[in-house]
């Protein structure tokens, strides 16, 4: 079933005992079906015909722009990097002493790229990491900073190292900031750190020179400027490596760590702590739980935002990230769809607790995590070679997080580069984009734009799988949005075999003339590599108008942008 900017079908399904003759309309589908598979899917076109003309359609989608509707904010296209593996050390910081093409220590690659993509925001230092990390231990002189321990050093294999140098702190990470245009967000340490030395941090990233000594002490350390900073984390993952705390003991000590906040511009987005969405019970309780302890009792502390984390978790499964069946290829972008559900069911709740919606979702975690063993060096802890598939589930959630922009003010994929859902894959002079770079890439319109009412019209696909024995998914997703007068449309096709064609309809205007863009490959496992690092590319996709409607066919495993031209 279909839910949100999704609707059921209004065309009967057929089962499979049913007998009807062809029509001439079913004859004339699949011969164009036969005539697609032997056509390059990187170079079928799309063709928009005039609404009046007979097209047998498999998906009807109906796109209504709104003008007053919610903004998509650039937000939702966030970042994360921590220190972890060889995301921040290789990854980002290869030293400015390196061959490696660098800006003050900063892989110049990652730079261009993360500019390219206009990367809105990026989340540091962590993650795990956060809630043992001092952020003195990452100021002055580097060559004097300390050797610390990191929370991930316990997972390295043996015979590896993985204590923190310190080399990377603060000032590099804002210079990281300022060199690719995104927004700090910064997160606290609620575990081992305290409100005092939380405090002490915000005053030295925000008070002006010559205010507060810690402004000072920025100064010396070579920024006058202040850093402002306003997307505050109070902590992270506190129901697990965070502090391993129930909703009310991490109610109390958010309400101590924000209620002297330092009062320096700009405003800041305080965002709390919340669910591990990925739990089979959604984690529900934990929600409800935390809003019922900040809003008893006579408390006022603001909730600004309220982080959710969601891995599309096979950690525990037999699921390989590089090889994989029609089975493991649909489980796993069913699961990564069910973070629509995820977010309706918290943002309910919340609704209980605060009616007028001052606190949004901020997903400040999402990706697909695989089983270990397929890293690209052993100690770059979970460095998975993203393939196809991952692509796919991109496309699929940041599709899901445009249709409820309105829910949600932030989100951040885990992590960047060299852990988890990546977009780069780095080591040494070796440098990648992943398929998932190219998935941002064709969004960008999204960003900042519009949300459009988005329905399609299609009965479900029914798809393998190694977890039940009969499963469903949508057959098409997507979402749309109006910036000035152009409209923005992605589409996915989840089919492993099955091109879908589909009739696109405006309420309102009619299309001037578009242009759209491809991502697909025949091979499901496609991925770029080190030593094949273009195999996903993305692909021009012909486009032919006319009028307000029009005929596309979508090729298999694929993903479809299209920029449209209104009048």
């Amino acid at each position: 079933m279909y839910r949100a900017a999704f609707s059921q079908s209004t065309r009967p399904r057929r089962r499979e005992n049913d007998f009807q003759p062809p029509s001439a309309c079913d004859i004339k589908q699949a011969m164009n079906r036969r005539r697609f598979l032997r056509l390059s899917a990187c170079a079928s076109a799309a063709l928009f015909t005039n609404s009046r003309t007979a097209f047998a359609a498999d998906a009807e989608i109906e796109i209504t722009p709104q003008p007053a509707g919610p903004q998509i904010s650039p937000d939702l296209y966030g970042h994360f990097v921590e220190h972890l593996g060889g995301v921040i050390y290789d990854g980002i910081w290869v030293g400015a002493d390196s061959k490696i093409a660098n800006v003050n220590g900063i892989r110049k690659q990652f730079v261009d790229d993360m500019k390219r993509l206009r990367a809105p925001n990026l989340r540091w230092p962590g993650g795990c990491f956060a809630d043992g990390y001092h952020w003195r231990d990452g100021i002055g002189d580097p060559a004097h900073r300390p050797r610390t321990y990191n929370y991930w050093q316990a997972s390295m294999p043996a015979g590896y190292d993985h204590t923190e140098p310190n080399r990377f702190g603060i000032h590099e990470f804002m210079h990281l900031c300022r060199l690719t245009g995104a927004q700090p967000y910064l997160a606290a340490n609620m575990n081992s750190g305290s409100p005092g030395e939380f405090h002490d941090w915000v005053s030295y990233c925000n008070a002006p020179a010559g205010t507060v000594s810690l402004a000072d002490e920025r100064s010396a350390n070579g920024d006058k400027d202040p850093f402002a900073v306003r997307w505050w984390g109070v902590g992270n993952e506190s129901w697990g490596c965070g502090g391993d705390m129930n909703p009310a003991e991490y109610a109390n000590l958010y309400r101590r760590f924000v209620t002297q906040f330092p009062a320096y511009e700009p405003k800041p987005v305080l965002v709390a702590v919340g669910p591990r969405g990925h739990a089979k019970d959604l984690d529900l309780d934990w929600t409800r739980s935390f809003f019922e302890s900040m809003t008893t009792g006579g408390h006022r502390s603001r909730i600004d935002g309220l982080s959710i984390h969601y891995y599309t978790d096979f950690r525990r499964s037999q699921e390989r990230v590089a090889t994989f069946d029609a089975g493991g290829w649909f489980d796993v972008l069913r699961e990564g769809a069910r973070i629509e559900t995820v977010i309706e069911q918290h943002w309910a709740i919340m609704a209980k607790y605060d009616p007028s919606h001052h606190t949004k979702l901020v997903v400040d975690e999402w990706g697909v995590w695989y089983p270990v063993g397929e890293e690209i060096a052993p100690n770059y802890l979970l460095s998975q070679p993203l393939t196809l598939r991952d692509a796919l589930h991109t496309a699929i959630t940041l599709d899901i997080f445009n249709r409820h922009a309105d829910k949600i003010s932030m989100a951040n994929v885990a992590q960047t580069i060299n852990c988890i859902h990546s977009l780069f894959l780095a080591k040494g002079d070796r440098y990648v984009r992943t398929p998932v770079y190219s998935v941002f890439e064709m969004y960008r319109p999204h960003m900042g734009a519009q949300q459009a009412q988005l329905r399609i019209h299609c009965v479900d696909l029914k798809v393998p799988s190694r977890s039940a024995s009969a499963a469903t998914m949508p057959a098409l997703s997507g979402s749309a949005s109006m910036q000035g007068k152009t409209l923005t449309v992605t589409l996915t096709n989840p089919s492993l075999d099955t091109p879908l064609t589909s009739r696109l309809r405006l309420a309102s205007g009619n299309i001037l003339e578009g242009k759209g863009t491809i991502l697909t490959h025949a091979n499901m496992a496609a991925s770029n590599t080190f030593d094949h690092s273009t195999d996903v590319q993305p692909a021009p996709f012909a486009v032919s108008i006319r009028g307000n409607a029009g005929a596309i066919t979508i090729p298999p495993r694929s993903i479809v942008a299209l920029e449209l031209a209104l009048s």
